[in-house]
């Protein structure tokens, strides 16, 4: 299997530096370690194929729901999007399974998420619903015409029925269900779909083209993105139960912080057992009792949960002390918290001593679970379900007198020693706390002074991103009055003058043809001056005749294709000394008289031009019937 781990090294996707990402590649034979671009990291994507590509937040990836659906219709199906955080934070979880993480480092992070993943921790980023649509139709729009335009139609959409037929018997072949939707067409149909249950990946389709038809295979996208845990977790707790007329529930996680705390009057059993199921599943049900009481019982019973009872029953002073810096509302919820704490006391060094001896990819929580129910933990980590422990039944053996007698001696000395060695560590603590207390003292002003730095340095940042705003906003204001000036200029000699004002194109290029639109815009009805026709194509002259432009004035050679583009649209185009006109940098005047007997007499000519190309046409077709015959 192979994984992506990605964390951001730097910059954002919404700021002015582009993000850089730290990539960890896992594989089973090792891992390689990358630091790229945006763009490198989705090309390595495409190009490597992985099976799970790993983050802990989608965010730093994708600015939008469109740009992550595009991004995942471009990369293979089995290629999963796994976000690993969710409600934990990543080092809660690297810290779970054992994996070594330095917060700081991008690249540890990347680590960790590569690993988890691999682990089955996190959530499938889903936008696809397991349905695929198959859509079959024409490649090239069949325009107007007359019995040969008929037939070259009907050629058409029997190619597309056909195709649709073949697809169809594929998908009946792999014993896929599907529901059809055909519109007819002349001779054949125009267009096909088949909406097939399945998802992308086990569809045996591809999207294609040939000169006539085209097949397009896409998933259908969901209305919104779905977050899919790659495997079910089941949360372990501790429960404290005090039972009576007004039953007192307390919870704590493996870990013993609370969860929950409450109690109730005449709480059913059943709604009893519900409230802690909506925190987990029970491991250890404890009760302050030395003898637990049926109600306690009957809860353990109901979710195989091991017992905990005190060995004398809890006294009050002691229930107090352990809930002395919790806010409890009852002696109920007190009884309940204080059995619940208790319980995770009595357990808590070997929980300790379990977490750090769980090696990397086991869930800390589970095992913790199998050790409280009496489960080894070697046979956890070998994977065996349950170990039977038998006793062994052996002689029992003559013991040495003299024997016993040393090892009595050699335990009061440890005993001893051990009590010496807690002093010392009692001590030691002592003096840790107070040096703590200084630190916390020093660090408090450190804190502040760098606190107030910050706030300067924010606030100048701040003062100089406005400057710069208010600076753009000026100059666009400017070049706005400017223009206005100009137009006003315009129109005045296009009133009193006979002159008209010609829009100008300094290049003929796509990106010249919106720069003039976004600046005075392109109308229908508009003349069209293009200083230098040079590099002007196919896509330009579309994009004019679009417009509807009135007429074109080129000074210069223009392409053979984009002349006869814009004869196709009855478009004339005039050279410069073809019209009486002036221009300068920005401004073009056309004497409005004279160019409009020019477009008149060129439009005559276009309409003779195009009657005798059709009489030519006519002529030739006569003689090949004549011929014929």
């Amino acid at each position: 299997m192979t994984v992506f781990g990605i964390d951001i090294i730097k910059g954002s996707l919404s700021g002015k530096e582009r993000p850089r990402y730290s990539l960890i590649l896992l594989k089973d034979d090792g891992e390689e370690e990358y630091k790229v671009t945006r763009n490198r990291l989705f090309r390595m994507i495409r190009e490597k194929k992985p099976d799970i590509v790993a983050f802990d937040n989608v965010s730093e990836l994708f600015r939008s729901k469109k740009e992550l659906v595009n991004f995942l219709k471009e990369i293979p199906p089995t290629t999963k999007l796994v976000q690993v955080t969710g409600k934990e934070s990543l080092p809660t979880l690297a810290r779970r399974y054992g994996i070594k993480m330095y917060i700081r480092s991008p690249a540890d992070e990347a680590r960790a998420c590569a690993y988890l993943a691999s682990f089955g921790v996190g959530e499938e980023i889903s936008v696809f619903f397991d349905k695929t649509m198959i859509t079959v139709s024409r490649n090239r729009s069949l325009g107007k015409g007359g019995w040969r335009q008929n037939k070259y139609r009907r050629k058409v959409h029997d190619q597309v029925r056909m195709v649709f037929n073949e697809i169809k018997q594929i998908i009946r072949n792999h014993n896929l269900e599907y529901s059809e939707d055909v519109r007819q067409g002349y001779g054949g149909i125009s267009r096909g779909r088949l909406l097939v249950n399945a998802e992308r990946s086990k569809v045996p389709v591809n999207s294609f083209k040939t000169k006539n038809v085209q097949v397009k295979v896409e998933a259908v996208e969901k209305d919104r993105i779905e977050y899919i845990p790659l495997s079910k977790r089941m949360k372990y707790v501790i429960v404290g139960v005090d039972p009576g007329s007004t039953v007192g529930i307390a919870i704590l996680d493996l870990d013993g912080n609370i969860l929950g705390v409450r109690s109730r009057k005449g709480w059913s059993f059943s709604e009893v057992v519900e409230y802690i199921r909506s925190f987990g599943t029970p491991v250890l049900v404890a009760t302050d009792k030395a003898s637990p009481p049926e109600y306690v019982n009957k809860i353990k019973a109901s979710f195989n949960a091991v017992m905990y009872s005190p060995k004398e029953d809890m006294s009050i002073e002691r229930k107090t002390s352990l809930v002395r810096k919790y806010k409890i509302l009852n002696d109920h919820e007190r009884d309940a918290l204080s059995a619940a704490l208790e319980a995770y006391n009595s357990y808590k060094s070997k929980l300790l001593n379990i977490e750090k001896r769980i090696p990397a990819g086991f869930d800390s929580d589970l095992v913790k679970a199998k050790v409280i129910k009496g489960i080894p933990l070697k046979a956890i980590l070998e994977g065996e379900k349950e170990v039977e422990v038998k006793e062994d039944k052996k002689p029992i053996e003559q013991v040495d007198r003299e024997e016993l007698v040393k090892k009595e001696k050699i335990i009061k000395e440890l005993i001893d020693e051990n009590r010496m060695l807690r002093e010392s560590i009692n001590q030691l603590k002592e003096e840790i706390e107070k040096l703590r207390g200084r630190i916390v003292s020093i660090s408090s002003e450190e804190h502040q002074r760098v606190r107030k730095d910050n706030y300067v340095r924010n606030l100048e940042i701040e003062i100089s991103r406005l400057r710069k705003k208010l600076h753009e906003r000026d100059e666009k204001i400017r070049h706005l009055e400017e223009k206005l000036e100009l137009v006003k200029r315009m129109r005045y000699l296009e009133i009193f003058e006979g002159w008209k004002w010609v829009k100008m194109l300094k290049k003929f290029t796509k990106e010249e043809i919106e720069r003039l639109e976004a600046d005075f815009g392109i109308n229908e009805g508009d003349i069209i001056f293009i200083k230098d026709c040079s590099g002007g194509g196919r896509i330009a002259a579309e994009l004019l005749c679009k417009k509807g432009v009135k007429a074109v004035i080129s000074e210069g050679f223009m392409s053979h294709l984009a002349s006869s583009i814009f004869e196709k649209s009855n478009i004339p185009v005039f050279q410069v000394d073809e019209v009486e006109m002036e221009y300068g940098d920005e401004m073009v005047l056309l004497n409005a008289r004279k160019f409009e007997e020019a477009y008149k007499k060129r439009i005559e000519e276009m309409k003779k031009k195009k009657l005798e190309m059709v009489e030519r046409l006519f002529e030739d077709y006569k003689m090949k019937r004549k011929h014929t015959l």
